[in-house]
């Protein structure tokens, strides 16, 4: 673990209740229902970088078979209290100890955030690795470039540690990793809430 990211890692286990908190009820299946309409009835997905297991559940309740991983433990203990239907593994997502080519989508929101550019080939050689052929990989993460710090919602006094993506950087990844990207768009959080911060956000949806 690169040392930026540490102290964001042991943010979220000292406050993973409040974490959850805030973002369990905020559920948005935009992109969900379009991730999943890409997959075989009943697949197999990974939530990679789950938190609070809250989209695996929703996978689970539209009867896929889901897991998270999280590399936070405290996030992973609210995970097993609030969706205990949900499986979830202790887990880095540059050293995914999962078998090669077991699952029909891996769910990817928010999480490439919290990895160094230097690293994020690699995730994105490991997503392509447990992908079965034709599986769909969808990444989310905060749009922009270069990284820095974000105070977190519920405390200014706390900050988290990010990097940022363009599309065309994510576009880069995914096709170097083997992806066809599907779509790939930016939109705006607060055009999906008025709860939500004005924070732009990249996505990219692709198929091995």
């Amino acid at each position: 673990m690169v040392s930026k990211f540490a102290s964001t890692i042991d943010l979220y286990n000292k406050h993973a209740a409040q974490f959850v908190q805030h973002f369990e009820h905020k559920l948005d299946t935009t992109e969900l229902d379009k991730f999943l309409r890409l997959l075989p009835e009943g697949g197999k997905i990974v939530d990679a970088g789950c938190g609070s297991a809250r989209d695996a559940a929703y996978m689970i309740s539209q009867g896929y078979k889901a897991i998270g991983i999280d590399l936070s433990e405290g996030l992973l203990a609210e995970a097993h209290k609030l969706h205990p239907e949900v499986p979830t593994q202790l887990m880095s997502l540059t050293e995914i100890s999962l078998g090669d080519e077991l699952f029909d989508g891996v769910w990817c929101k928010a999480a490439l955030l919290h990895i160094d550019r230097a690293d994020a080939p690699r995730v994105l050689e490991q997503f392509h690795r447990i992908l079965k052929p034709n599986g769909i990989l969808f990444i989310q993460t905060k749009a922009g470039d270069g990284e820095g710090t974000q105070p977190v919602p519920f405390d200014p006094e706390l900050k988290r540690y990010f990097t940022f993506f363009t599309q065309n950087q994510l576009r880069i990844l995914f096709e170097a990793a083997g992806f066809t990207v599907i779509e790939s768009y930016y939109f705006n959080g607060k055009s999906r809430s008025m709860g939500s911060r004005d924070q732009e956000w990249v996505v990219a949806f692709g198929r091995k």
